[in-house]
């Protein structure tokens, strides 16, 4: 089928149609990319696997449910300059999971900050995703931080205590 492909809207000969292919799901409802041609194919393919990859490592840290304080300030997906305050749904020795009011887009690099013991970071949104009425993040430490894995261990272990 000949037509414009909807990544790099270039004219080809063959456009496959990503919304028959359920490994797509994601990419055709974030991206709004439908039919592609092979070249795209190939570089959306690519980032499929990287993301399934990352979905089944991502798993690797324990969770804990700590609530704790958080800002966060970046830009978001227009590029407006934001700062905003939220609280953390869970936590992992290499991130956390952030309820947000704030057009996060993926791959971005915001700044964390926890006020009451003086910790800041760089972190990645690796995720977002609305469930219900409530926007969610999972912020990805972009480096190994001692400080935040003893804050980690010692609040953990304060959590199992109670």
């Amino acid at each position: 089928m000949h037509g414009i492909c909807d990544s790099c809207e270039e004219s080809a000969d063959s456009l496959l149609d990503l919304t028959r292919l359920p490994e797509f799901k994601e990419i055709v409802s974030r991206l709004n990319y439908r039919k592609v041609c092979e070249s795209c194919y190939d570089d959306l393919f690519e980032e499929v696997k990287q993301q399934q990859e990352q979905a089944s490592d991502r798993r690797g840290d324990k969770r804990y449910k700590l609530r704790l304080a958080v800002n966060i300030s970046g830009e978001d997906r227009e590029g407006r300059k934001f700062s905003e305050q939220t609280f953390t749904e869970d936590v992992s020795t290499s991130g956390i999971r952030i309820s947000t009011q704030q057009d996060l887009e993926t791959g971005s690099v915001l700044t964390l900050s926890i006020p009451d013991v003086g910790f800041e970071a760089a972190v990645l949104v690796e995720l977002v995703w609305k469930d219900e009425d409530k926007m969610s993040a999972g912020l990805k430490l972009t480096e190994t931080n001692e400080t935040w894995n003893k804050m980690i261990a010692e609040r953990s272990i304060t959590l199992q205590q109670s």
